[in-house]
């Protein structure tokens, strides 16, 4: 195999993830919630919200914390 078919087959093969979307998408199987809503949680803009009750407490079950701790009241 050339080193030009080597490449185009590692340009061809799947990414891995980073480290953040790994997060987002261990929280979006965990919380069974799509992944932009998860990205809304994380998010600072215009566009952040908080998750509904149920899922701050999967979420703080899953991180072994409480509600209060991931998201605070500012």
């Amino acid at each position: 195999m050339t080193l030009k078919e080597r490449y185009e087959m590692a340009k061809a093969g799947t990414k891995p993830d980073t480290p953040g979307a790994a997060f987002i998408k261990e929280l979006a199987k965990v919380t069974k919630k799509s992944e932009i809503a998860v990205r809304r949680w994380v998010s600072n803009g215009a566009n952040w919200c908080a998750p509904d009750e149920l899922t701050q407490y999967v979420l703080a079950k899953h991180f072994k914390t409480t509600p209060e701790d991931l998201f605070p009241k500012n």
